[in-house]
């Protein structure tokens, strides 16, 4: 994995999202994820403090390094299932159309990025993540968040010409049910 930066300093993270790096891994690995988080300087947790997003990615660096891929995606999965959603959002499009402003109230203090619906239509969005967390995180958060909205199988395939894990700005998503 290539070293994950904030697109500007000073960028901060909710601790609310942060609990569910925590919340992601099995339980027997809970005490692990807490003490890669306090390697890197996070510690007592509070929903509603903030944290340094460099900090935050580190840690995520750590979690790849030590525990692998298979629990960075357990961690993304915990994301959007442990998220409270509008009562409103009852489909996988509609879902995936909240992730940016779940996002964006989970991160403060610069350019974060964002998670974009390109174009969708009754089974299929578009979906475009420029975020500096790992491909593999978004992978697993867009996948999940469909998930929990549909009863049908979701499939997700990158569609774009370029990829954050091979250098490029973003990377693209089609998403279907």
């Amino acid at each position: 994995m290539s070293k994950l930066n904030p697109y500007e300093e000073g960028v901060e993270a909710k601790g609310a999202a942060v609990l569910s790096f925590i919340n992601g891994v099995p339980a027997p690995f809970r005490d692990k994820a807490r003490t890669v988080l306090a390697s890197h300087g996070i510690e007592d947790i509070e929903p509603d403090s903030w944290y340094s997003q460099q900090s935050y990615l580190n840690a995520f660096e750590h979690v790849v390094e030590e525990m692998g891929d298979a629990t960075l995606q357990e961690i993304a999965k915990s994301t959007p299932e442990n998220a409270e959603w509008p009562p409103d959002v009852e489909t996988p499009a509609e879902a995936l159309d909240s992730i940016d402003d779940a996002y964006h109230m989970n991160h403060r203090g610069g350019d974060i990025g964002y998670y974009e619906v390109e174009e969708h239509d009754d089974r299929t969005v578009i979906m475009e993540c420029k975020t500096p967390y790992p491909c593999d995180y978004d992978k697993a958060l867009v996948k999940r968040t469909a998930e929990l909205f549909s009863d049908e199988v979701i499939q997700l395939t990158e569609v774009g010409d370029q990829c954050r894990a091979d250098g490029g700005e973003q990377c693209r998503y089609e998403v279907t049910w």
